[in-house]
Parts: structure tokens; C-alpha cells; sequence
């Protein structure tokens, strides 16, 4: 098993799509209410999966943005968000 572990961070809308439209794909995407998908959009940035392949983790990216939706796939190896540089 690779010691490479990726996590998929949901960063919200993106344009060029509705806001209502891109709730309703994530919505259906995840199986969950129109309101869950627009809680979890408004309240982004907002991991959604952990501890993927690198390979799993793009196949999240993918299905995310064909929502209209934002996400990154963040390397969890390397997390530097705790640190300042001050």
C-alpha cells in the first residue's frame, strides 16, 4: 500500500453555472437534500474524503466538478496549515 494519502476539499460554486443548479448536481451526487448540498457549498472549504489514492481522490475531483461545483485534491502527507511564517 502507498504511503501517499490525498484528501478532496470541497471549495464551493464556480461560476458560469447557477448556484441553485449546482446544489441540485451535488445533491444528487452525494445522495443527499438540496439544503445538505447548499450547507456544505456555503460553508466551504470543506473535506470531503480522506485518506484516498491518489487515483480515488482525482476520480472525486472529477465528479465534483462536473457539478459545477469547486474542489481540490490536497496532499495530507504535507499538511502545512497549522504553521505561520510569523
Amino acid at each position: 500500500m502507498s504511503d501517499e494519502h490525498y484528501k478532496v476539499v470541497l471549495k464551493g460554486y464556480t461560476a458560469g453555472k447557477g448556484e441553485h443548479y449546482i446544489e441540485e448536481d451535488l445533491a444528487k451526487l452525494f445522495k443527499i437534500s438540496h439544503e445538505k448540498a447548499k450547507e456544505l457549498l456555503c460553508s466551504a472549504p470543506k473535506i470531503i474524503k480522506e485518506n484516498l489514492s491518489l487515483d480515488d481522490a482525482k476520480k472525486y475531483k472529477d465528479a465534483i466538478d462536473k457539478t459545477g461545483a469547486e474542489c481540490d485534491v490536497d496532499d495530507m502527507n504535507y499538511d502545512f496549515s497549522g504553521l505561520s511564517i510569523e
